[in-house]
């Protein structure tokens, strides 16, 4: 059973300017994970709703698209979570945003994920974190709480302005680790300096917790 409200996008959707597909070098190696965190059911699809959970994002440099002062990344598009892969129209790039106005500025072949906006503040707590990976499994959500990891309050939902500020808040100072969100049933997060830095902050709970 997914939660009430899983995958429905939060954020100021009127800066989404459409665009072809992504270009394979955009993505390709955050697919590599991508795959891996999809074998073991940590990104998949809830069913029968049919609606997709996990995602994962990259720091890219897109200045020749658009010079901005925040960190650019790419991202998963919105409810792709059921597919086994992705490609270059299934990502999408993050140019620019606005956390407290809850704007995002998107251009690709689809929507960001639903989360997007908690990837942008965990970009936006350090310089030095490269990549996010946003997964969901009940038994490391429930491992993860029991055991007191870092984590946001229960009252905070997902997808919202204060769910950024509490993650951006709850990291300070860390550049890879992981974080369980009490308030999105299911939903843990990883980051880290790298792709593989992220990645192995997930097989680590991984490991731990079970899927």
């Amino acid at each position: 059973m997914c939660p009430i409200d899983d995958g429905v996008i939060k954020y100021d959707r009127s800066q989404f300017e459409k665009s072809p597909p992504l270009e394979l070098g955009e993505y390709e190696n955050l697919e590599k994970w991508r795959k891996t965190l999809f074998q073991i059911q940590l990104i998949g699809e809830y069913l029968p709703e049919k609606i997709g959970y996990g995602n994962l994002s990259q720091k890219m440099d897109y200045s020749k698209f658009i010079k901005s002062g925040v960190a650019q990344f790419v991202i998963t598009g919105t409810q792709t979570g059921g597919h086994p892969e992705l490609n270059g129209n299934l990502y999408t790039r993050v140019l620019d945003y606005d956390l407290e106005e809850q704007k995002i500025k998107v251009m690709g072949p689809l929507e960001a994920s639903s989360e997007a906006l908690t990837h942008a503040a965990i970009y936006q707590s350090s310089p030095l974190i490269g990549a996010v990976f946003h997964i969901h499994s009940k038994s490391i959500w429930k491992g993860m709480i029991r055991e007191n990891y870092l984590a946001t309050s229960e009252d905070i939902p997902y997808g919202t302005k204060e769910m950024a500020n509490a993650v951006e808040k709850a990291i300070q100072g860390l550049t890879t680790g992981s974080l369980v969100m009490k308030g999105h049933e299911d939903g843990v997060i990883a980051f880290g300096k790298n792709l593989n830095e992220a990645g192995k902050e997930v097989l680590k709970i991984y490991d731990k917790f079970g899927g």
